[in-house]
């Protein structure tokens, strides 16, 4: 009887350990989702400000070269519209890359502001 109570005693505690360590890799998951999900609307923030300053920027070099310049306006409007289309197109693939690849996303733009925060405070 005693072996048997033993038996039945390991195999109450390999099913609780069971249990607990697929509950403790459901929570797991969970957390890594909600960062992941975290990263990818950061990603796509960072995306989107970088698109709408591209288009002011856009905006007013064409302002001040026409100012500037009115009979090279034309051509320097055509040079700003394919200036615009170029950052659009990056814009995209920024937005397609973060889509795909979150993890890495959030790595390069942790790596570029430490470089800038690093050009910052050096200077």
């Amino acid at each position: 009887m005693d072996q048997q109570r033993a038996q039945e005693m390991a195999s109450d505690a390999v099913d609780k350990a069971g249990k607990a360590a697929g509950d403790a890799a459901s929570q797991a998951t969970a957390a890594m989702q909600s960062t992941l999900e975290q990263g990818r609307s950061m990603a796509q923030d960072v995306a989107r400000q970088a698109s709408e300053v591209g288009r002011q920027a856009m905006g007013r070099a064409s302002e001040v070269i026409q100012g500037v310049a009115p009979q090279a306006g034309e051509q320097a409007k055509q040079v700003a519209g394919n200036l615009y289309d170029q950052g659009s197109r990056a814009g995209e693939y920024l937005r397609q890359y973060v889509a795909e690849q979150p993890i890495a996303a959030l790595l390069i733009a942790g790596a570029i502001g430490y470089a800038f925060a690093y050009m910052i405070h050096r200077g």
